[in-house]
Order: structure tokens, then sequence, then C-alpha cells
């Protein structure tokens, strides 16, 4: 086995380690890994310099506008609101400052 392959392997095995939760000691002992061999090569990669980070792969990506939603004709245009067991419609074009004083006066408890 070559020398970079076998760094590859051990640097393999020292992220899996460290991603399993386990002990090192259990760890080594699960995968029949001695754990002296196991220190050895972390202190001999930590010595060298980490392997080069791959260049990320740019994709240029273009932003699509949302189809358009047509308007809804001014009759179909409501919401029915219910508070306080009364129900309130609210069609296209109201007037909020109305609306919020009205759904203030059904919150409200009376006296």
């Amino acid at each position: 086995m070559s020398r970079q392959t076998l760094q590859k392997l051990w640097r393999k095995r020292l992220d899996d380690c460290a991603g399993s939760g386990r002990t090192v000691v259990d760890w080594c002992h699960y995968n029949k890994i001695g754990v002296h061999q196991f220190y050895y090569w972390k202190r001999r990669l930590a010595s060298q310099s980490p392997p080069p980070a791959p260049h990320p792969t740019l994709i240029p990506l273009g932003i699509l506008d949302p189809p358009p939603t047509p308007p809804l004709p001014a009759e179909t245009a409501s919401l029915t609101l219910r508070i306080a067991g009364v129900a309130i419609q609210v069609n296209h074009g109201f007037d909020p400052l109305l609306l919020r004083a009205v759904v203030d006066a059904l919150s409200t408890p009376p006296c």
C-alpha cells in the first residue's frame, strides 16, 4: 500500500472515530485496531499539513420571477372572520382602521 493511500486510510479512520461518539479505546476495540497505533497515526498526521481542500464548484443560478397571479374579481375577493361568536365578512377595498376597531371592540371583555 502506498504512503499516500495509507495516510488517506488513517485520515478516514480518525474522522470516523471522531464522528462515532465512542471513546478512542472503545472505537479501536470495535474496529480491531491497536490504541497505540491509533495515537501514532493521529500524531503523525497532525504534524503534517492538512490535505488541500477541494475548490468549490460554482454553478450560476438564475432567479425566476413567480408567475403573476390574476387579481380576483371584487365581488369574490372576501374574507370571513369569526371572533367571539360573531362573523365579520371583509370585502375587497375594506377600511383597515375600521376593521381593527371592530376586532378590538369584540376582543374586549364586557363590563
